[in-house]
């Protein structure tokens, strides 16, 4: 490889209107040394012109050449079956593939030998997962405006409001996970007047979590014992734990789901694989008409969510994605291996390479035999 080279290709799946590098990403890539391709159109959903990114020094081009052109794809989402026939040997793809729930997919990188990076597997050295930080954040403050909205009665809610007036009871959100998801949901949900108690596994972490939220958040170590004794309690509960597959046990059991109120709202936004640790919450929704009931509380399931901000959503991870994938493309061209990169990278030389998405496709394939 003389040139060094990146694509920045558009979204292709729901109609996504991301983008994974914005002209001062591109501008700063070619200060780097690279050549950058742009699929024609990839920022029209940003109010970003061919002519912006070109001012910014890369080449426009149609859609193959974005996609054959250098070795190195960037995009926000993992491809959609339109596309596999762009993956060849050679090629370093980085998306967000969540591919443990995704045989076929898997399938088609490893049989075209496809060095597969997902994002949500890129880990610092201090354990956590930068690249997922700002859809996180994104993801647990719509979580509790989607919550807010479905408590409405002519949407089947109870007719509470996801607030606080002096001499009404205040409305009780429970978050499962303190991570940036259920921190900025506990963070959004008290701004609005809620009552909020947040669960986890690890009281340390917990701790140190608390020290950073307002008063009217409390923070509590996660039993089965304090879950049976809350969720009847609550208005509204939101899912933001990290990892839940099929080897998930359940947090919030159907029967607990069946002692809360009619018109209480679920909202998951991590969502993960199979039933996992919210078994009422098993459709998708991906509008939001598509809400469900299970025992009369309404269920939101959507790991999508930052799709619908798109705006604020790929000005942040713009951002913040871009020191971390200069780092990895500088590792493709000169050989010395990125560790955070490097554990992210799910398939390689035409195997699953990725220990957890391993475990994870296995789990999903007894769960479904």
């Amino acid at each position: 490889m003389d040139e060094k080279s990146i694509s920045v290709v558009k979204e292709s799946r729901d109609g996504d209107l991301r983008v994974i590098a914005l002209p001062s990403e591109v501008a700063s890539f070619a200060a780097h040394g690279y050549a950058v391709y742009v699929e024609s159109g990839a920022g029209d959903g940003q109010h970003v012109s061919d002519d912006d990114y070109r001012d910014a020094g890369a080449k426009v081009v149609d859609t193959e050449e974005a996609w054959t052109v250098s070795d190195i794809v960037f995009k926000c989402r993992c491809p959609s079956p339109l596309e596999y026939r762009y993956f060849r040997p050679g090629l370093h793809l980085c998306a967000t593939f969540y591919l443990g729930d995704k045989p076929e997919l898997a399938a088609v990188l490893t049989s075209q030998r496809v060095s597969a990076y997902s994002y949500e597997m890129f880990e610092d050295d201090d354990g956590s997962f930068p690249l997922m930080t700002t859809d996180s954040e994104v993801a647990g403050h719509m979580a509790v405006i989607y919550a807010a909205y479905h408590l409405q009665d002519q949407l089947g809610g109870c007719g509470k409001m996801l607030g606080r007036l002096p001499g009404v009871d205040a409305p009780r959100v429970l978050v499962i996970g303190h991570g940036n998801a259920g921190g900025a949901a506990a963070r959004a949900a008290a701004a609005l007047g809620a009552d909020v108690t947040v669960v986890g596994k690890s009281r340390m972490r917990l701790r140190r979590f608390a020290a950073t939220m307002p008063p009217n958040v409390s923070c509590e170590l996660n039993t089965p014992e304090l879950l049976a004794e809350l969720v009847p309690q609550c208005d509204v509960i939101i899912g933001a734990i990290r990892v839940s597959n099929y080897g998930t046990e359940p947090i919030v059991t159907d029967n607990m789901v069946a002692e809360m109120r009619p018109g209480s709202v679920i909202v998951d936004v991590t969502c993960g694989y199979g039933a996992g640790y919210l078994p009422t919450a098993d459709q998708r929704t991906r509008e939001l008409t598509e809400a469900y009931q299970r025992h009369g509380v309404i269920h939101i399931k959507n790991d999508c969510m930052p799709k619908l901000v798109y705006l604020t959503a790929t000005a942040a991870m713009t951002q913040t994605a871009f020191p971390y994938l200069l780092a990895l493309a500088e590792s493709v061209y000169t050989g010395a291996p990125d560790r955070i990169s490097q554990r992210g990278l799910v398939t390689k030389d035409g195997v699953v390479v990725h220990p957890h998405i391993q475990q994870e496709l296995q789990l999903r394939d007894g769960a479904l035999r």
